[in-house]
This record gives C-alpha cells, structure tokens and sequence, in this order.
C-alpha cells in the first residue's frame, strides 16, 4: 500500500472529533493505563505524540514523562493550541513520515488513529522505529480494515470499496467530496510492523472497560472461551497495541 498523495486538507478544521476535550481526555486515560501498566518508570524520559492535532491528549499525557513533544503537519492545529497544551507539552510542526527527531532519540511514541490518515504509512512505521530507543516502545491504535463500519463516517462497507468508488458515495450523500483514509487488516498490519515487538493490549482495555463501557457487553465479550480470543482479535473494530523496538 503506497501513497503517492498530498496529507488530507484541513483536517483539524473539519474533524470535530480532534477538538472534543472529553473525548481526548478519555483516549489519555485509556493510554496511561496501558503505559502506566508496561512502560517502566526509568523508560519514561521523551515521549512524542506523532498526529498531536488539538493537543489535548498530549498534555494529558504529559505528568507520565520527563519530557513531551506533539508533532503535527496541520498548521491550523498548531495554531489554535490552548495555552494549558502549550505550558505542559512542547509542539513543532512535522510530516509522520519525515519525523524532526534524532535516530534512536525517544523513549515512547504515541501513534493514535494516526496511520490511516498519513500519505504513506510504511514510511510512517519506518520512522517509528528510526526514532525509538532500542526497547522503546509505542502505543499504537487505528481502525481495521476488516471490521464492516468504517467509523471516520458510521458508513458500512465503505472501506471496502474502490477509492473511486468510495468518494463517489461520500458525494452523493453530501459528506465529503473525497474518501482519504486507508486501513488495514489485522495480519496485513502485523507484516508492516514486523519490525517490533507487539503485544496486543485489546482484551485487557474490554476488561478494564477502557474500550467497552456498558458492563453487560464488556461482561459478554470476556466470558468468551480462550480458544476464540485468536478469532476475535482479528476482527475487532480497532486495533490497541503495543509496540517494542528489540
């Protein structure tokens, strides 16, 4: 999957969603427990919010390291930062895929529903692990291809079809006049991400209701027997990773 195209056009100023503080507010939650959970202390020094948008998760995230960064390419995003992200976390202006840090530099990357949103996303995986320590690690979550709803629309079956396709449908409903995002399956993901380490932290966030608030779906989900969890993963709405560079 190789992009030869331009990052989607005022993206922060069409995306509410970027600027919902409760929203943001609960991703960090999720995330800190994740990290709160695998990341040692001592390996919490830089952290680099890759796709840093509104800021808000960012600075939530901020008390956990020595040091934060966000980096984003929409310039709209950086300057309409609130001045509580701007005291706790540092941001620069930066293309995912071309990352304004030293090799071997940072101790955690947040990449959060970021990889679909990127022109190329293997150049994006590939700085990933440029950037990182050697045992860093990177909270990684997106959409996958496989599950029917494509969720950036609450549309069925539009990520299934042809780009062409798929825009036409966004014109004719009057949603968008182009269909930008571009997922992948869970096996496909895991053969772009071969390079690290990949614990997949999805049925502990069900069980923590991280991922599932209401109990009696959460309570469901779990009782599953062990032998489909395999099956399950594969087929989950969202991907919740964690990712380690040897």
């Amino acid at each position: 999957m190789t992009h030869t195209r331009d990052y989607q056009a005022d993206f922060y100023g069409t995306h509410q969603a970027v600027r919902n503080r409760r929203s943001r507010l609960d991703k960090a939650a999720k995330i800190t427990w994740v990290l709160e959970r695998y990341c040692p202390v001592e390996r919490r020094g830089l952290c680099l919010d890759v796709g840093s948008s509104s800021g808000i998760m960012t600075a939530a995230l901020s008390p956990l390291f020595a040091q934060t960064i966000g980096v984003d390419f929409d310039a709209l995003a950086l300057a309409e930062l609130a001045g509580e992200e701007r005291q706790r976390a540092s941001f620069l202006r930066g293309d995912a895929m071309q990352l304004p840090l030293a090799d071997a530099s940072v101790d955690v990357v947040i990449c959060a529903q970021v990889y679909e949103h990127v022109p190329d996303d293997r150049r994006l995986f590939a700085e990933l692990h440029r950037i990182l320590k050697p045992g860093g690690l990177v909270y990684f979550s997106g959409p996958n291809w496989l599950f029917p709803i494509e969720f950036h629309y609450n549309l069925p079956f539009l990520h299934w079809l042809s780009p062409a396709l798929a825009d036409r449908v966004l014109r004719a409903l009057g949603r968008d006049s182009e269909y930008y995002e571009r997922s992948r399956s869970y096996a496909d993901l895991r053969r772009q991400l071969a390079a690290f380490h990949i614990r997949d932290v999805t049925p502990e966030l069900v069980a923590t209701g991280h991922l599932i608030a209401t109990p009696w779906a959460r309570r469901l989900l779990m009782q599953l027997p062990a032998a489909h969890w395999p099956l399950t993963l594969r087929l989950t709405p969202n991907f919740n990773w964690l990712l380690e560079k040897p």
